[in-house]
């Protein structure tokens, strides 16, 4: 009789755990070449092969939520997200963002664009000071950068906005992110009007994985998805689709 009921209640559980999957869900931003769309508009991409795989092997049903930038940061702050990636931290977003241990990728390197008929020579950070540097609303580059009051700093709400003001004149030059500026270069018309300055800035944090600490789920899950994200790291699962994004990008770049 007790073997019968440990059957049944075997069967009960199994019957229920569909159903009971615990939703985790990803605040997602296009940033090429790592979260981009698809040809029928759905969220694509390296960063979100690593999200789709986590949420697999933690026995999570991933729900994913595409926003702008600034919406996205929102509702990592409100809790109404539970994880995220691609996204720095910075003293202005500790109170809402914990990051996973262990980060999942080296440091990623920011250049400086110019146009290409600008015959300013910039060779060091000082360089920057008398320009109007334009940024991209919400990012985080490096920390030095980030904190300096004396750089003169102009917005655009995406980074083709962003290359059409520096084309404009209305920015001097423009920071960004090195994979980030292939990815949105390939195949732009306006690609030859574009150059990188000589000075680029190899410092910065390792890549993490970013949850909410206002997000219940994502706090209860914290160790769950930190284990299987070692996991990730440790079998070169991680290694293999940030390859397959990055060896994309450098095989479309123009040869010089």
């Amino acid at each position: 009789m007790q073997w019968a009921k440990s059957i049944l209640l075997a069967c009960v559980c199994l019957a229920v755990w569909p159903a009971q999957a615990q939703r985790l869900v990803f605040a997602f931003n296009t940033a090429e070449p790592y979260k981009v769309l698809d040809t029928n508009g759905r969220p694509a991409g390296a960063y979100v092969d690593i999200i789709r795989e986590l949420a697999r092997r933690s026995q999570l049903v991933l729900e994913i939520e595409h926003a702008p930038l600034k919406r996205v940061l929102a509702m990592m702050e409100n809790g109404s997200a539970d994880i995220t990636i691609g996204i720095k931290g910075g003293l202005d977003r500790e109170a809402y963002l914990q990051f996973l241990d262990p980060p999942f990728a080296r440091s990623s390197r920011t250049l400086v664009l110019q146009r290409v008929n600008d015959p300013r020579q910039l060779r060091s950070y000082d360089d920057l000071l008398p320009l109007r540097i334009g940024v991209v609303d919400g990012v985080h580059y490096f920390p030095q950068f980030d904190a300096d009051r004396r750089l003169r700093r102009d917005s655009a709400p995406n980074v083709d906005s962003a290359l059409r003001k520096l084309l404009a004149k209305r920015f001097d030059v423009l920071m960004i992110n090195s994979m980030q500026a292939q990815g949105e270069l390939r195949g732009n018309s306006d690609r030859l009007r574009f150059r990188e300055a000589e000075v680029r800035f190899e410092f910065g944090l390792q890549r993490r994985i970013a949850i909410s600490r206002r997000s219940a789920v994502a706090q209860q899950l914290q160790g769950v998805l930190s284990r299987e994200l070692a996991g990730m790291v440790k079998d070169g699962t991680v290694r293999r689709l940030l390859a397959k994004a990055e060896n994309a990008d450098m095989a479309t770049r123009p040869q010089p």
